[in-house]
């Protein structure tokens, strides 16, 4: 077998089942953020074909500046590495620290917690939401989906490469949160108190529950507010990643 065979079914393993070290970045986007991050690309795979107009080529030089093996592949041998439709970029990173003791806050710190999020999209959509509200980091609790999959990466548009994140229990992350004195201000579909009504100043982490669930009660035990985001009509509630946007920019707004 060709050391180019051995390296695409390497990739191939990696998009199906996940490497503790390794995760794919797939798309022009997410790898720019990915470089631009700083973070360790071991290779960046590429389909010039695909690139139209030399769109994103500079990627290329960027790959070699940071000393990423880069391996330039035809259009067909480049679909067969994603379910999606190929735009001619995919990168093989090295995930970053998500342990809590890698994450270094301000006093005042401003936290998203994402608890038994279950859709790798919504994760990544909440890290995007997190990133361009501000946020200083995003504890992910009691992880059911990996916030380094593929879709999760694609839905931060790369956000998590640059978004201090870690991951941990709901006992671990709750220790975390009193050690520091950061109080909770939980969403729920059943709290009287609409998002806009608490302060979000100080040390303040916003968590969000799983799209099925909400939040258990461990985590609304432990936050001295909660808040719903009040709808209208049949639907009972929003989407867990659209809840983020509307609570993680209100709370950003008011500090």
């Amino acid at each position: 077998m060709s050391s180019a065979n051995v390296r695409l079914k390497a990739v191939r393993r990696l998009a199906r089942r996940g490497a503790p070290e390794l995760c794919l970045a797939e798309g022009a986007r997410s790898v720019r953020a990915a470089f631009a991050a700083g973070a360790a690309v071991q290779d960046l795979y590429v389909a010039p074909d695909l690139l139209a107009g030399g769109r994103d080529a500079d990627l290329l030089a960027t790959a070699d500046r940071c000393g990423a093996a880069v391996v330039e592949l035809g259009v067909e041998a480049f679909a067969s590495l994603t379910e999606r439709r190929p735009d001619g970029l995919l990168a093989v990173v090295r995930r970053p620290a998500t342990g809590l003791e890698a994450l270094d806050l301000a006093r005042e710190a401003f936290v998203a917690v994402a608890v038994s999020i279950e859709r790798p999209g919504n994760l990544g959509a909440i890290a995007r939401t997190a990133c361009a509200a501000g946020v200083d980091a995003l504890l992910v609790a009691d992880p059911r989906t990996d916030l380094f999959h593929c879709d999760a990466i694609r839905g931060s548009v790369g956000a998590v490469f640059s978004l201090p994140c870690a991951t941990a229990s709901t006992a671990q992350a709750l220790a975390w949160l009193r050690e520091r004195e950061i109080r909770i201000v939980a969403t729920t579909p059943a709290a009287s108190e609409p998002y806009w009504a608490p302060s979000y100043t100080g040390a303040v982490a916003v968590a969000l529950g799983s799209e099925r669930h909400g939040l258990p009660p461990a985590w609304l035990e432990a936050a001295g507010e909660h808040v719903s985001v009040p709808v209208h009509g049949p639907v009972d509630s929003l989407n867990v990643a659209v809840a983020a946007g509307v609570v993680l920019c209100e709370a950003a707004r008011s500090r």
